[in-house]
């Protein structure tokens, strides 16, 4: 089971060298770009700590030295505040991938009192075990003034039963209903439709880091993680530093 102290697995930037001899001087980020594969200039920035770089693709995050010989997986700490300043980095990165989303391709549950006082985004599967408890509180979620924007990821991929499914979900009447019913394990229409958005959601999901599911996004690009019950989401979403119970 995860938690929402549960953060994503950095996924393998494309940081392979293509030229050999690297020189011990401090390359600029456009000669450093020139020696990685698949990296910009523009995804390079100067990181907290003298004499490395930071490389950011999407919400994935890495280090390399100025002279570009060495990589660095991990993440960096502020001594002082204790703030981890690369999970502040994937957070805005997070953010902005997320507001990209069209919300037309978006399933929302909405607290039927209408006060929201806050918003997660979740990538979801329908034949997930810990997405199917999820959905079956999703009332007691939206109670407790959380709206749940719901988003396709099929861990299996495509051309799998789930993503026909995530698609028959899609293309039916009334998707909240029929993800409603598919998640409580019941029949959903095998209707079609000119297009669906789980092929860009589910891509989405891996650019963002997605491992599993259900994985819980905040308004501030948090990942929380998978499956927490309604308060213990609530209390998370209160205060991100606050320990739960699961």
């Amino acid at each position: 089971m995860q938690t929402h102290r549960t953060l994503v697995a950095l996924s393998f930037l494309p940081l392979a060298f293509v030229a050999a001899g690297v020189g011990a001087d401090e390359l600029t980020k456009e000669q450093l770009a020139g020696q990685l594969n698949g990296i910009e200039a523009k995804d390079i920035s100067n990181s907290p700590v003298q004499g490395i770089y930071q490389v950011a693709v999407g919400s994935n995050v890495a280090y390399v030295t100025s002279d570009g010989r060495y990589i660095i997986r991990g993440d960096i700490y502020d001594a002082k505040s204790s703030t981890n300043l690369t999970e502040e980095t994937r957070s805005k990165a997070r953010v902005a991938m997320l507001k990209s989303v069209d919300p037309a391709s978006m399933i929302v549950f909405k607290p039927a009192s209408g006060k929201v006082k806050h918003t997660v985004t979740i990538f979801t599967d329908v034949d997930c075990g810990y997405c199917r408890q999820f959905h079956r509180e999703i009332d007691k979620v939206m109670a407790l003034g959380i709206e749940v924007h719901y988003l396709f990821y099929p861990r299996t991929g495509p051309n799998t039963e789930s993503w026909a499914k995530a698609e028959a979900v899609w293309c039916a009447p009334d998707r909240n209903a029929a993800l409603t019913r598919a998640k409580l394990g019941g029949e959903v229409p095998k209707g079609k439709c000119a297009k669906t958005p789980v092929e860009s959601t589910y891509a989405l999901g891996q650019r963002i880091g997605v491992r599993g599911t259900p994985a819980i996004f905040s308004e501030t690009g948090e990942l929380i993680g998978g499956y927490l019950p309604p308060n213990s989401l609530a209390k998370v979403l209160d205060d991100p530093t606050a320990a739960v119970d699961e």
